[in-house]
Parts: C-alpha cells; structure tokens; sequence
C-alpha cells in the first residue's frame, strides 16, 4: 500500500506542465495542476481538459452556456507494453474532454475518483478537481 502510494505520488509529480491562468490562444489544455485557478478565455476558444488517471470522472456541465462540451470524455488507458509498462489496476493513462466557451460568463469544471491506484483510497486533497472558467 505504501509503494502505491509512492507511485501514484510519482505518476503526479510526473505532469509537468502548469496552470493556464489566463490565455489568449486558440486552445487552453487544463491538467491536474490547473486545479483551484480561474482560467479566463474568450468566447470562441476552446478548452481540453486532460486529468492523468483513468479513474476520474468528469461531472457534466449543469448548463451549455458559458462552456459547451464537445463530443464524449475520451478514456485512453496506457497499454502495458507501452514505454513504462503500467501495473493492472493503477489507473494508467488519460481522461480528455473537450469544450467550447461560447458565452460571457462563469463556470465550474469538476472532476472527481475514489481510487489513486490499486487498492489505494484517495486522500481529499487527491479525490476532487475544480476549475472555474472565466469567459469573457
């Protein structure tokens, strides 16, 4: 349990990239480390949500308008032959949503697990997503 705990601590550490706080570019990527901002984007961009774990789930928008999703939220999990490998069980690979803001105003982005890993509960600080999308 303990050197689950280690790895998903590494598989975290390993996501590089950080927070979008605001952007004027066509495509704002959100990860784990964009959780707790506000992003600020213009109406007409688009905005990818991309959360390292197969075990997330992303709660559905409550209205279209400021945000629309577009299409389904992609579960791709990262094979075991892949560079890397990944253990059955500990959740390897991505979740991506893809929405459009279409309108000014505020929303939230919420994603939540209960798994970190095999057999490995989430603490809470580990267990929810939120992101507040800003459009202008």
């Amino acid at each position: 349990l303990f050197g689950a705990a280690v790895v998903a601590l590494l598989m975290l550490s390993a996501f590089a990239a950080s927070a979008a706080v605001a952007s004027t570019a066509s495509v704002v990527t959100l990860n784990e480390y964009s959780n707790g901002h506000t992003v600020t984007v213009n109406p007409g961009q688009h905005v990818t949500l991309v959360l390292h774990s197969t075990y997330w789930s992303i709660a559905a928008l409550t209205t279209s308008r400021p945000l629309t999703q577009v299409g389904s939220a992609v579960y791709l999990p990262r094979l075991r032959s892949t560079k890397g490998g990944c253990v059955a069980g500990q959740g390897c690979g991505t979740v991506t949503v893809h929405y459009l803001a279409s309108a000014p105003r505020v929303a939230h982005l919420h994603a939540s697990r209960t798994s970190c890993g095999e057999a490995l509960r989430c603490t809470a600080a580990l267990s929810n997503w939120t992101v507040t999308i800003r459009v202008r």
